[in-house]
Order: C-alpha cells, then sequence, then structure tokens
C-alpha cells in the first residue's frame, strides 16, 4: 500500500510537471499562430488532456539525459565457511522498513481523493439537475420545427436526430445527453428563422463531431487535477476552442452568415451551463469575447499544416516522458568477469563466494574497483556473525579500521564523507531491512541443496546409461566383426539375453531420469516463485534504505568521522 502510494504521488507530480510544458506549447502555438483553425485548437488542448490521463495510468518513457547517479543497492547473500580468495559475495535487495501510522504521503493522498470526490460531487449536482430540466421540459409540438431538425440532422451525416423539447429553464439552446441526445430549446425566447436555424444547426455540429462524448476526457481530467491551474486553463481553452469550431461551421463560406451569426450570439448573451451538456450561449463575457473574435478570423490556414501540427504536438508532448540519471559504467558492465589471480567480480545476483582468512563472512555488492560508487555502507556486527556491505574492498578495509572490533556498527561513505552509525535502534532497523532477505535466502539456499543432490542422482544415473551403452555398443561391434570376418552375423543366445537385459535396464534407468527430472522442474519453478519475491522485495527495499540513511543523517546519528 505504501509503495501505490508513493507510486501515485510520483505520477501525480511528473505529470503535473510535464503537463506545465504542454500547456506553455500548446499556448504558445495559439497565440503565435492565430489563423489556425478552432477545430486544430480544440484538438490541441484536448491533447493536454489526454497526456494528463496517460500520465497516471501509462508506464513513461524514460529519457536518460540527468547526469549519472550513483544507485544505492541493498544487498544480503547466504555465507560460506572460508576456503580461499578474497572476500566476495553476491547481491540481493532487501525490503524495507516502512515506518508505520500517519505519513505526510498518506496525507497527500487523503487530500486528494477528498478533492476528487468534490469534484466528482458537482458533477453529480449536474447531471441531477439536468435530469430534472429534461423531466421538467415539454416535447415540441411545432411539426415544421421537428421536420426541419430531422432534415438537417440528414444534412449532418447524423444517424439519429435528436429529441426535440421545450424547457422554461434554460435561456439558449442546449444538447444534453451522450446516449440518447435531447435537444433543448428555451420556452421564454422566441428566435427567428435564420437565428434559429443558426442555433440549431450549431448544436447539430456538436452531434456531428461527438463534442458530448469527446469532453469526458478534459472534464475527467479536471477531475483529477483539481488541484492544477494550468489543466483548468486548459479545460477552458478546450471549452472556447469547441464552441468556436462549431460556430465557424455554421458559418463556413458565407461572410455575410458571420455577420448575422455574431449577433446572434451578442443576443444570447451569457448564460452559465451545465457541466453535462452543451449550450449555444457563451458560459462567460470572456467566452462570448473570444468566440466573437475568433468569429472574425477569416484567413485560411493549410490542411496538412493543421494536421501536422496534431502530429508534432501528440509525438512530442502526450507520452508520459520521466528524465533519469543516465547509466553508469559499471551497471553497464553487468555479469561475472575473471580478474587477475583468479578473483571474480561479483555483480548482484545471488552468489557466493568464500574467504581464505578466517575473518568475518562478508555478504552483499562488493566492487573490485577502487573508486566503487559515490555512496556505500559496511554494517559489521560481533565476531563470527556476518558483514553486510555495499561498496568497494577499499571501503570494506576502512570500515574495519575504523570500527576496530568495537562492536556493532553500520559505516557509511556519502561523497567524501565517511559516517559511522552505532545507534541501537538504527542498526536494528537495518537488520530488520535484511531479514526478510535472508529468509528468502535460506529457502533458495535450501531448494538449491535439493536440486544439487537431484542433480547427483541424475548425474549417477546418466553415468550408468553411458556404461550399459557402452556394452550394448561393444555387443554390436562384436556382431558386426563377425560378420566382416565371414562368420554368422546372429547373435548367440547368450549375447541376446545380455542385450535384452542391458535395454530393460536402460529403460529402468530411463524411467528414473523422467522422474527426477520432473521432480528438478518441481524444484525450478518453486526456485522461479522465490526468485519473483526476491524481485519485488529488491524494488521495496531501495526506498527502505534509502530513508534509513536519511533518517540517520537528519537526526544527527550518523557521526562524521576521518578517513
Amino acid at each position: 500500500m505504501d509503495a501505490f502510494i508513493v507510486a501515485c504521488l510520483e505520477r501525480l507530480a511528473a505529470t503535473s510537471v510535464q503537463t506545465v510544458v504542454l500547456v506553455t506549447l500548446v499556448w504558445g502555438l495559439c497565440r503565435l499562430l492565430p489563423r489556425v483553425p478552432p477545430a486544430t485548437q480544440c484538438w490541441l488542448w484536448w491533447l493536454v488532456a489526454l497526456q494528463a490521463l496517460l500520465g497516471l495510468v501509462a508506464p513513461p518513457l524514460e529519457l536518460p539525459w540527468l547526469a549519472q547517479a550513483p544507485a544505492v543497492p541493498v544487498v544480503e547473500t547466504m555465507p560460506l565457511a572460508a576456503a580461499g580468495g578474497d572476500a566476495m559475495a553476491g547481491a540481493n535487495t532487501a525490503a524495507p522498513a516502512v515506518p508505520p501510522g500517519f505519513s505526510w504521503q498518506l496525507g497527500l493522498v487523503a487530500l486528494w481523493l477528498a478533492g476528487v470526490i468534490v469534484m466528482s460531487g458537482v458533477t453529480l449536482r449536474d447531471w441531477w439537475r439536468s435530469r430534472e430540466l429534461l423531466r421538467r421540459s415539454a416535447p415540441c409540438t411545432d411539426e415544421v420545427l421537428v421536420e426541419a431538425l430531422a432534415l438537417a440532422a440528414e444534412a449532418h451525416g447524423l444517424r439519429r436526430t435528436p429529441r426535440l423539447r421545450v424547457s422554461d429553464g434554460i435561456d439558449s439552446p442546449q444538447l444534453v445527453g451522450p446516449w440518447r441526445p435531447i435537444l433543448l430549446l428555451p420556452a421564454h425566447r422566441v428566435l427567428g428563422g435564420d437565428d434559429l436555424d443558426m442555433a440549431l444547426t450549431h448544436e447539430l455540429v456538436h452531434l456531428h463531431r461527438r463534442d458530448l462524448w469527446w469532453g469526458w476526457g478534459p472534464t475527467l481530467a479536471r477531475h483529477l487535477f483539481f488541484f492544477h491551474p494550468l489543466i483548468h486553463l486548459a479545460v477552458r481553452e478546450y471549452g472556447i476552442a469547441r464552441e468556436a469550431a462549431c460556430d465557424a461551421a455554421v458559418v463556413a463560406g458565407d461572410r455575410r452568415c458571420r455577420h448575422d451569426y455574431g449577433r446572434l450570439l451578442v443576443r444570447l448573451g451569457t448564460s452559465p451551463s451545465l457541466r453535462t451538456g452543451l449550450a449555444s450561449a457563451s458560459p462567460t463575457f470572456l467566452c462570448l469575447k473570444r468566440r466573437l473574435t475568433m468569429l472574425q478570423n477569416t484567413a485560411s490556414f493549410p490542411r496538412v499544416g493543421a494536421f501536422a501540427l496534431l502530429i508534432l504536438v501528440a509525438a512530442i508532448g502526450v507520452a508520459p516522458l520521466r528524465l533519469v540519471a543516465a547509466p553508469s559504467e559499471g551497471a553497464a558492465a553487468a555479469g561475472p568477469q575473471s580478474a587477475g589471480g583468479g578473483t571474480v567480480i561479483v555483480q548482484s545476483t545471488t552468489s557466493l563466494v568464500t574467504t581464505a582468512s578466517g575473518e568475518d563472512e562478508v555478504s552483499g555488492q562488493i566492487h573490485l574497483s577502487k573508486s566503487g560508487t559515490d555512496q556505500a555502507y559496511v554494517r559489521i556486527r560481533g565476531k563470527g556473525e556476518r558483514t553486510v556491505m555495499n561498496g568497494s574492498t577499499d571501503d570494506l578495509e576502512e570500515a574495519r579500521r575504523a570500527i576496530a572490533g568495537q562492536g556493532d556498527a553500520l559505516w557509511v561513505r556519502q561523497g567524501g564523507a565517511r559516517y559511522l552509525i552505532r545507534d541501537p535502534e538504527t542498526l536494528a532497523r537495518f537488520d530488520a531491512l535484511i531479514a526478510p532477505i535472508r529468509e528468502l535466502g535460506d529457502q533458495q539456499g535450501a531448494l538449491g541443496q535439493r536440486q544439487g543432490a537431484l542433480g547427483q542422482q541424475q548425474g549417477k544415473l546418466g553415468q550408468e546409461q553411458g556404461e550399459l551403452g557402452q556394452r550394448q555398443a561393444r555387443l554390436a561391434l562384436a556382431a558386426a566383426q563377425r560378420a566382416m570376418d565371414g562368420g554368422s552375423r546372429d547373435e548367440s543366445a547368450s549375447e541376446k539375453r545380455e542385450q535384452a537385459e542391458l535395454a530393460a535396464r536402460q529403460k529402468a534407468l530411463g524411467e528414473r531420469q523422467e522422474g527426477l527430472s520432473r521432480r528438478q522442474a518441481d524444484l525450478s519453478q518453486q526456485q522461479a516463485v522465490l526468485s519473483t519475491r526476491q524481485a519485488e522485495a529488491s524494488q521495496r527495499a531501495n526506498e527502505g534504505l534509502k530513508h534509513l540513511l536519511a533518517t540517520a543523517f537528519a537526526s544527527g546519528v550518523a557521526q562524521p568521522i576521518g578517513k
């Protein structure tokens, strides 16, 4: 749950930052290119909402454009007795110790959910009001108007003509309902023939463009990012451009109609509309002013250019992007390699290496290069206990000199500074990070021993099968030799019996091998399950260690020491 909360906050924050960039880009394009058609501007602002929604649900595309930053993996393996070579170990990531109780991350998520609920409540209220508005409306009894609407809907390519009703609760024509659209006309405001025709055409264009459906994207983005002012700006600009696109479709190719339609917009004035419907009147004076301004724009813009603009913005700005640090050279050179003198460079896979000096067993991630990383740690316990570390061999030796047999301690290197932590609570939390991984390592080790024992049995059976095969080959070779010498190739009764016995034994050994193979496959599946659990624990472990060390530095528990 904590990991989900952190991931949710990270996506909200990263998406909010990317939204700032995309809104700035779209706003600049619309201002620098005022001739861009309103329909294109509408889709540009709709892409902003799409980017916000994808940022929450889609995996981001990582761009390694930042400076290299060393990772801080937590490591742990199972030790073996001393046998020879330098101190080495494999690595596995430990599970984090998440601080119990209420956290600020949980508080932020709770506030975010509360805001989403409030926004949803406002939308539900508007939906209820629209239902009440429809319930109180009356069917239109003007058959001529109904027939004219049907002909206009057919001319716009609509499969279904919206139902026409009259309401006392509205000041301008409104379109309500995406599934079964209903066109509401104001009962107290009578529009003339041309004005009514233009107003109805405006609403039919909305239906043809499927604006009631496409509008759910910006609406959902506004709900989820209620705290983001630029999302509200994008939704507002989308609404203005959407209305302007319908206005442009109404007056397309008719300059005189453009003048009459502008007067109609002024006559309709401003009237607040429900979030669940579309109205011909503008919701605010700013929206009305913008629509009239865009209505005066008669300059043309190439359709190819408008389409290319949409493709460009969609390609560079919609996909969730994350700037990450470039991979370090050490991470790129993954995989065990041999060094001079038979030394093995151990990477972050579970492996076991022993020591010849009889010193404490060491497990963790060890870098043979003297540079290592910018951060390292060595956890040294009492005599005979395992030493857990992440760093270079020089870090291990330096930590041993700093602690010098003085009991439990955690040595940390942060950049050029060295710290020593002896606080029992911090050490206990560090050990708690390692404990779950150690348990999983024990289980994997036990399975590995069972797999090894089965492998030995399979090897012995294979050796027996090989010996039987050699005997069968010798018998066949002897029969062939007799045939070449001019004798009979037929086998004697004793040879036949021996061949039959060998074949029976081979069959029995084969069946035993199949049984061992099935058991080996079962153990491999169990190992795969444990490996998956280890990977999940590794995913959570880094945050736990970062939190632990950050707390130690902030509280002064980590005491600086000299080199």
